[in-house]
């Protein structure tokens, strides 16, 4: 066991060598979406792959790009009169077992979801129509009662909101917050950990990133994390040191800084700067990118035109010539078991994703691990280990595990005492 103990030890200390290295393929979905402000993808139409939505300011337009299967992609417009477009989200909203779109208009003040009948024609719903600066959408269940309820920034009316949803797609507004000064994105999460759905908000005017929890009732109390985050414009939320608690994540525009806010399981929260010289920081996501089991930092900067990512220990542009890159999601766009990024682009009208290529990593159906200086296998098929030597399959804490019945992760390979190497088990 001596022998697995050290290449346990050498595989956690030093994972960012093995796999953090990235080469990104650009591949550009369209370029003439005048003014794209914002990205998101799922499976549309039900075929198995990621299909990708967006918004364009200019050309007031809400679009999905239908994936064949071979990353490429066909052009379906949704909408184009959606006034001032900002923001798009796609999910299945009525429980039908298609995706939906959601949108947010600025000038047309309105939250809206257009319904799929299954076929890709899609039915306009308007939510709320008097939503004065809609600027964000997300959707979840916060009270909990099985259905797609929605949650929405407004930065003209400074408020956050959300919509409950009756189970027949009819909905009933809740103002969260009334006075939150330029509220301009909105995201939902349990925060706290008690079984319920919390909202978070970044307000550009009042340099915010607050949380508001909910008692189980769908009564909010705020809590201010940062009051001090200038021009924050975007909140995103996930567990991203791995100590079982929700961590926040900010892009704040006015201070070009990229940041994260640690919590300590009580919900108390401590600021750690990314990067303070992130020219416009204008939207933060985070994702498991170099596959070592930690979220990273994925953001998108107006003044600088780029699209970055932070990991534990490592970081990397992955463009700084998308000509005012306004937003950032990430997804396995193809299905290789590895997370790409897409992004928008306002003056370049771009829709554009990167293709994640992880340096040092072979991809196999089923396989036997090899000794390897350089990085781990990937299988998405059986473990085949070699006949006739003892084999031991260990995960990330040590523990030993039947290598018949891997679900996806990493693993650690001993072979007659000697480490053979890595293994990553993909979907």
């Amino acid at each position: 066991m001596k022998g697995f103990t050290t290449f346990f030890i050498i595989m956690l200390v030093t994972p960012v060598v093995l796999f953090a290295q990235i080469n990104w393929v650009e591949h550009t979905i369209c370029d003439n979406f005048d003014g794209a402000v914002w990205v998101h993808a799922c499976n549309i139409d039900g075929d198995d792959d990621v299909d990708v939505v967006g918004a364009a300011w200019e050309a007031d337009a809400i679009a999905w790009w239908e994936n064949d299967g071979s990353q490429s992609f066909t052009e379906h417009t949704i909408t184009d009169n959606y006034d001032g477009a900002a923001c798009v989200y796609a999910i299945d909203l009525d429980t039908d077992g298609d995706g939906d779109i959601l949108g947010a208009a600025y000038f047309a003040d309105a939250i809206t979801w257009w319904e799929n009948d299954g076929s890709e024609s899609f039915t306009e719903h308007t939510i709320d129509g008097n939503f004065d600066g809609a600027y964000s959408v997300y959707a979840i269940d916060v009270d909990d009662d099985g259905d797609v309820d929605i949650v929405g920034a407004a930065r003209t009316a400074n408020a956050i909101t959300w919509w409950e949803n009756d189970g027949d797609e009819n909905f009933t507004e809740h103002t969260i917050a009334g006075n939150f000064l330029d509220a301009s994105s909105v995201y939902a999460i349990d925060v706290d950990d008690d079984g319920d759905v919390d909202i978070l908000g970044a307000a550009g005017i009042a340099d915010d990133i607050t949380w508001w929890e909910n008692d189980g009732s769908e009564s909010f109390t705020e809590h201010t994390i940062d009051g001090n985050f200038d021009g924050a414009t975007s909140v995103f939320a996930v567990d991203l040191d791995n100590d079982n608690d929700v961590d926040v994540l900010g892009a704040a525009w006015n201070a070009n800084d990229v940041a994260w806010w640690e919590n300590d399981g009580s919900e108390n929260f401590t600021k750690h700067t990314v990067d303070n010289n992130f020219s416009g920081a204008g939207a933060v996501y985070a994702r498991d990118l170099d596959n070592d089991n930690y979220a990273d930092i994925l953001a998108a900067a107006w003044y600088s035109d780029a699209i970055a990512w932070w990991g534990n220990g490592d970081e990397g542009v992955i463009t700084d010539s998308f000509d005012y890159a306004h937003s950032v999601y990430a997804i396995d766009v193809d299905g290789d078991g590895d997370e790409d990024v897409l992004g928008a682009a306002f003056l370049a009208d771009d829709i554009t994703w990167w293709e994640s290529n992880l340096l040092g990593i072979e991809e196999h159906g089923a396989a036997v691990p090899g000794n390897q200086s350089y990085g781990p296998t990937i299988i998405s098929g059986q473990l085949e280990l070699p006949q006739g030597k003892h084999c031991c399959v260990y995960d990330i804490m040590g523990r030993a595990r039947d290598p018949l019945q891997l679900q996806p992760g990493i693993y650690f390979i001993v072979i007659d005492g000697e480490t053979a190497g890595k293994v990553i088990r993909i979907k």
